[in-house]
């Protein structure tokens, strides 16, 4: 016997929920029939599939490995039933992971141009730690993520596509330079994120390259938190200028460009390598591509610049 189909669709759903209950909802089918089809599948492949704990279903060592297999198998059915339906019929679910600071720009242009062009593809965002999202990328958790690098890693593929500047942000006063050395950036107190976060060892790694020490007084993993911290005067940091999109200008702390030298970190769209760009997730892939060039194009994604394809 092999499996069919349908318990590998069951087995992904529960997987990806995390619950048989919201599994059999997102799937319109009665719970005890989903548990039926996975029980199913795990009498064919001789394994525990899946942990149940009060909380909800987690995939077990076997379980983690299968499904694994699994996405890959119904993204390449996808993919197949894409092509001989043509372009226009492209349809599926596609999850992308942005991390935090890139989704405050890029999120809903990405959102309003998949809705509004492609009904058929029902996308899932998610917004996370840039590690958070490379592991979800390894593990088939996500299909595609934005993740700060340009190059490829073991189980993953990278697509570069820009490069951004990054800033000091402090609080706004009358007279500041629009610029700041490196070295006198080095003497403030900054509040950053903790020390595995891709900003914080992008900024070291820089800093260490001209023997400078970080001031860092506080290690915070909120974009929202190191902003007021920032505007108020509480401590400076270093961000993007995509991480302060969407605040109102009376909102809006002092921007400074780090010089001499400066500061920038890659952004490239990520999949894993042993899964095929097809069907709708080829075309999200190009989407996402495209509406970072147009936001970087009209000005809209300041402080970066285009990496050539």
């Amino acid at each position: 016997m092999t499996p069919t189909l349908k318990q590998i669709r069951f087995f992904v759903a529960a997987v990806d929920w995390g619950s048989l209950s919201r599994a059999a909802a997102h799937l319109n089918v009665a719970q005890p029939a989903l548990s039926q089809q996975i029980a199913g599948l795990e009498a064919v492949l001789k394994a525990e599939l899946l942990g149940r704990t009060p909380r909800g279903v987690h995939p077990t060592e076997a379980g983690e490995r299968f499904y694994r297999h699994a996405r890959t198998i119904l993204r390449q059915v996808e993919g197949a039933v894409a092509d001989l339906s043509g372009p226009s019929a492209v349809s599926g679910r596609v999850a992308v992971g942005l991390p935090t600071s890139a989704a405050t720009i890029l999120a809903h242009p990405l959102l309003a141009a998949l809705l509004g062009g492609y009904p058929g593809i029902r996308p899932e965002l998610f917004e996370s730690l840039s590690g958070y999202l490379h592991e979800l990328v390894v593990r088939h958790r996500l299909d595609l993520a934005i993740l700060y690098r340009d190059r490829a890693g073991p189980g993953l593929t990278v697509r570069p596509v820009l490069r951004e500047d990054l800033f000091l942000v402090t609080r706004a006063e009358p007279g500041l330079d629009a610029t700041i050395t490196m070295r006198e950036v080095a003497g403030l107190p900054l509040v950053m994120p903790s020390p595995t976060h891709s900003l914080r060892t992008t900024v070291e790694a820089a800093f260490a390259q001209q023997d400078l020490d970080l001031r860092v007084i506080a290690d915070v993993d909120s974009l929202p938190t190191m902003r007021k911290a920032a505007a108020s005067g509480l401590a400076a940091t270093i961000l993007p200028m995509s991480g302060l999109s969407g605040l109102a200008e009376a909102d809006r702390p002092a921007i400074r460009r780090i010089v001499d030298p400066c500061i920038t970190r890659p952004l490239g769209l990520c999949h894993a390598s042993d899964l095929p760009l097809v069907g709708a997730i080829a075309v999200v892939a190009d989407l996402v591509v495209a509406e970072m060039r147009r936001l970087v194009e009209t000005g809209a994604w300041t402080g970066a610049m285009l990496v050539e394809p």
